[in-house]
């Protein structure tokens, strides 16, 4: 065997074993559970959404949704069901920081992000993320879950969906019509 063959098969090993060095130290870096949320829609009684001073409330009575305080919206179906579908189902794909310095940089923050908590029917809590708006990815979300210190970026972006608008969440009913069987008895 040539020595430049010789080189080629050390730099090929050594190539190899930096390969796997790499691949390891980014394992380090991946989450240990993907699912942020292990809920049912139907384990849901309460939503919590605050954003520095704004926050809204919603509550379930077990047949109906409501904005707590608002007597004269009507909650969307629709809206609710997006809501549930994308923050149910949201998952972590990466880690982004283990520093709690950093949490206002990735808008995660007490101040600069967004508040979700969500409760059972005993007002007691399921589940409560920070979600703030990801700077890199258009796409996707940071959040940090509970009290932990990580901050990962999500599999899409939910932070769009916590508004703390009573119009966003409510729209005023339709007025009723008139009972057209009802006889003037004059």
């Amino acid at each position: 065997m040539g020595k430049n063959m010789k080189w080629l098969l050390i730099a090929l090993g050594v190539l190899v074993v930096l390969f796997g060095v790499n691949t390891i130290q980014q394992n380090k870096f991946t989450s240990k559970s993907d699912d942020v949320f292990n809920l049912d829609r139907s384990d849901v009684f309460q939503i919590n959404i605050a954003q520095g001073k704004d926050s809204i409330s919603l509550s379930f009575n077990g047949e109906s949704w409501a904005i707590d305080g608002n007597d004269t919206l009507q909650v969307k179906v629709n809206t609710m069901d997006q809501f549930f579908e994308s923050v149910l189902n949201v998952k972590r794909t990466s880690l982004i920081s283990k520093n709690a310095e950093k949490w206002d940089k990735f808008n995660v923050g007490d101040s600069t992000g967004s508040l979700l908590v969500l409760k059972d029917h005993n007002s007691e809590s399921l589940g409560r993320i920070t979600v703030g708006r990801s700077g890199a990815e258009w796409s996707a979300s940071n959040i940090r879950v509970g009290d932990e210190v990580e901050v990962y970026q999500t599999n899409e972006n939910i932070a769009w969906q916590l508004n703390t608008s009573p119009t966003y969440w409510g729209e005023v009913p339709p007025p009723l019509k008139p009972d057209s069987t009802a006889v003037d008895s004059l």
